[in-house]
């Protein structure tokens, strides 16, 4: 269960996100939050009305022998948002002492502080993620195998046709690509198959608290809170990669539709998955970077007669999938997961530059045919295991 936070030590960071217990008079929160804000009193920022701007709110920023709170201002501020008894916050610090704030009903899902319930509060098209359908998961000792997704979530965000697939993707905060079944028990629908590999890789306990966002087309995006409320931070670089929501919106991509049962994970948890998950359009491909990424983890690439020759990739990215600063690793390249062939390429660190597609590489372009024009997406299933996508021109 969430739980008032105490001071436990939690990395601090910059926009700090706290999972909360909502309370009326005063509002606990985490010690490294009230440090982060460093003042007397935080500028929360409430509900706005119409085309009105959003409200900002003076609340004081105190502390007592139990650790941190908020008081003077937060009852006049949860009233006017209309929050309940049992919902949850997450506030974010957005720096400088401004705090916003979003509140999650009894049932789980986000809800638009100062509206009432409704299927058009929250859309998957909307460009602002912070307005995309969420709900949060208090993990539990039955969640660890299967976890229920909100009645009230599937009924307003998920369409019949993609419960019919019984497939979703899962993204998690390390930047791993996680297929899980869905699984139908009468009118409850539940992540399945894979979720419990999902948990294992990530360091997720029934301890933990989830955040899921919906992307669109069956993809969920995941944050972790800790015991003390706050958010976990990635132990590896953090790469801010492009989600293309509207293209997959627009165009599902048609392998992600055709998996079948076999390319989700097996019994002994080995991730297996076909096809690209990509959604560039044709004009970021015109880009001078040459490349483009995104989660789930990928990167694609226009080949020219220079990278098909030698190859580079972003450290960032490299960092992002596992790779540790200053090592050389081998790497597998599959063109079909199918298929027992493979090429294995070095993967060449350079400090405080790109990372080398060194040895290996010239033979797989030559015996994959790749020529200028080419598109290569390289889908990440494992660290060290890519399955490349190549599109000719």
């Amino acid at each position: 269960m969430v739980a008032p936070p105490a001071n436990q030590g939690a990395a601090k960071g910059k926009d700090l996100r706290v999972l909360l217990p909502f309370s009326c008079d005063s509002l606990r929160i985490p010690d490294d939050l009230a440090e982060e804000i460093g003042a007397e009193k935080a500028l929360v920022v409430g509900p706005s009305s119409g085309k009105a701007k959003a409200k900002v709110r003076p609340v004081e920023v105190g502390r007592d022998d139990d650790g941190a709170f908020l008081g003077r201002g937060w009852p006049e501020f949860a009233d006017a948002c209309g929050v309940d008894a049992g919902w949850l916050l997450v506030l974010r610090h957005r720096g400088r002492g401004v705090l916003t704030v979003k509140a999650f009903d009894t049932s789980s899902c986000l809800r638009e502080l100062g509206t009432r319930p409704s299927p058009a509060d929250a859309t998957t098209s909307s460009k602002d993620a912070s307005h995309r359908p969420q709900f949060i998961s208090v993990l539990r000792s039955n969640s660890m195998e299967k976890m229920l997704i909100p009645a009230k979530f599937v009924q307003q965000y998920i369409p019949k046709e993609h419960l019919n697939n019984h497939k979703a993707i899962v993204y998690g905060p390390l930047g791993k690509i996680c297929p899980v079944e869905l699984e139908m028990n009468g009118s409850d629908m539940f992540f399945a198959g894979g979720w419990s590999q999902f948990l294992a890789f990530h360091g997720i306990t029934k301890a933990n608290a989830l955040l899921l966002r919906y992307e669109g087309n069956m993809l969920f995006t995941v944050k972790v809170f800790e015991t003390d409320g706050c958010q976990r931070e990635s132990t590896r670089k953090d790469i801010r990669m492009q989600l293309c929501i509207k293209e997959q919106q627009e165009s599902p991509d048609p392998s992600f539709q055709k998996h079948r049962k076999n390319d989700w994970p097996c019994s002994d948890g080995e991730m297996k998955l076909k096809g690209s998950l990509t959604c560039l359009d044709k004009a970021s491909l015109q880009r001078k970077s040459g490349y483009e990424i995104g989660p789930p983890s990928w990167i694609k690439k226009k080949m020219n007669t220079t990278n098909i020759k030698r190859t580079n990739l972003p450290a960032d990215f490299c960092y992002a999938i596992g790779f540790w600063e200053g090592e050389a690793c081998t790497v597998t390249l599959k063109t079909s997961l199918s298929s027992t062939r493979s090429w294995q390429v070095r993967v060449l660190p350079y400090k405080n530059a790109n990372h080398k597609v060194g040895a290996g590489w010239r033979r797989f372009c030559r015996e994959n045919g790749i020529k200028k024009g080419d598109i290569c997406t390289f889908n990440v299933i494992e660290t060290r295991l890519w399955h490349v996508v190549i599109a000719r021109r």
